[in-house]
């Protein structure tokens, strides 16, 4: 879809963008070729002339950070089929929902090929100069939690453009919790970690601290891992889903299979975990 959007461009917002499309008007060399015969404002007209030769030259250039420079950030998921490689899908695990009196305990990242984990106490700090490496992260509610706690708990600014699939997902009409939106599409978790929160994720790492058992910490961290590799899929199919609505139909992405998770998660760890907090967790 990056190469059908104008939406980068000054002056062009959401409805003018779809005025255009409307138009015939959709890939950047025909736009040049004919923008004296198209309906627009003169000021539209000459930031074309002046602006899309530098997208045309940019893109051929794959120098794709440009648009995520320029792009809504609503709209950075356009970018992420030509910058797969270099896009994290992220989830974290807290002791507490405060960033002042908590700390993380599991950051769970995927990089479209493989899942790697960062823990507390252990390899926390990798995670500094890991996440230099990515131009898009992707989170579920994000923007509102993992990000900013990520930020103050290191001191650091994460430089990554964000995608927060909450509201991506949203304004295809799929609100609610990530689980929720999973069931919806399909992408169910087995029975036994199906009702598995944020709380109960606290309760494991308590555990897990308190016992030494480490099938409570390899159960957090399979379903955190859960948490993590399933936003692939599902900002995919968002990008699907806005590509055939816009009748981009040649940008949809195939379908790709989700890579295995190697921590076990403990059924009888869960149980024990669930009856200790009265079922809230």
């Amino acid at each position: 879809m990056l190469r059908y959007s104008y939406i980068h461009i000054k002056g062009i917002g959401k409805k003018r963008e779809k005025s255009l499309w409307n138009q015939g008007i959709t890939t950047w060399d025909t736009t040049l070729e004919n923008i004296d015969n198209y309906i627009m404002p003169n000021i539209i007209r000459q930031r074309f002339k002046d602006e899309l030769p530098t997208s045309i030259r940019l893109f051929k250039e794959k120098n794709y950070r440009y648009f995520l420079y320029h792009l809504p950030e609503e709209y950075y998921y356009r970018a992420y089929p030509y910058l797969m490689d270099r896009t994290l899908f992220l989830d974290i695990e807290t002791t507490g929902f405060s960033i002042s009196d908590s700390h993380i305990t599991v950051i769970g990242c995927y990089d479209g090929v493989a899942p790697r984990v960062f823990l507390f106490g252990q390899n926390e700090r990798d995670f500094i100069e890991y996440v230099k490496k990515f131009s898009i992260i992707v989170t579920f509610n994000g923007k509102l939690f993992d990000i900013p706690f990520l930020e103050k708990y290191f001191g650091i600014n994460i430089k990554a453009a964000h995608i927060d699939l909450r509201p991506v997902l949203s304004g295809l009409g799929y609100k609610g919790g990530l689980k929720k939106i999973e069931v919806a599409l399909g992408l169910g978790r087995s029975n036994d970690v199906s009702d598995v929160n944020g709380y109960t994720a606290v309760l494991l790492w308590k555990y897990y601290k308190e016992t030494g058992d480490k099938r409570a910490l390899d159960t957090l961290i399979h379903y955190n891992l859960l948490d993590t590799i399933n936003l692939e899929p599902l900002l995919r199919f968002a990008y699907n889903k806005y590509a055939a609505a816009y009748d981009f139909k040649d940008t949809i992405l195939p379908e790709k299979p989700l890579p295995e998770i190697h921590y076990n998660y403990n059924k009888e760890i869960l149980d024990k975990i669930k009856k200790s907090s009265n079922g809230k967790a």
